[in-house]
């Protein structure tokens, strides 16, 4: 799963419980009736805002920094020429994690 595709695929989910709600309009029993219908989405739209949502951001942030610094480093080469990143064994792992919980989603 590309994250485009888990982009995609969240704002559907999202879209189809902000109509089911408003299709709701305010009664009870057929709100409850939808979130029961779809918890499993619900469920995982939620996860995505707890702490597996932090994981991703501190793990996608130090990536970042670590591109940064190469290319600080490299200076106008990198521009020219491109540029690759090594990464340690705590970084892979890390992204690894990553993968994992968002192929879960």
């Amino acid at each position: 799963m590309t994250v485009a595709t888990l982009e995609t695929d969240l704002l559907d989910v999202a879209k189809k419980v902000k109509l089911g709600l408003e299709a709701a309009e305010g009664d009870a029993v057929k709100v409850a009736a939808f979130l029961e219908q779809n918890s499993t989405e619900i469920t995982a739209l939620a996860s995505l805002a707890g702490p597996g949502a932090s994981k991703v951001s501190q793990v996608g942030l130090a990536l970042l920094n670590t591109a940064i610094t190469a290319v600080k480093g490299a200076g106008d080469a990198a521009s020219q020429n491109g540029l690759s990143v090594s990464l340690d064994a705590a970084a892979v792992a890390d992204v690894k994690s990553v993968i994992a919980a968002i192929e879960k989603v």
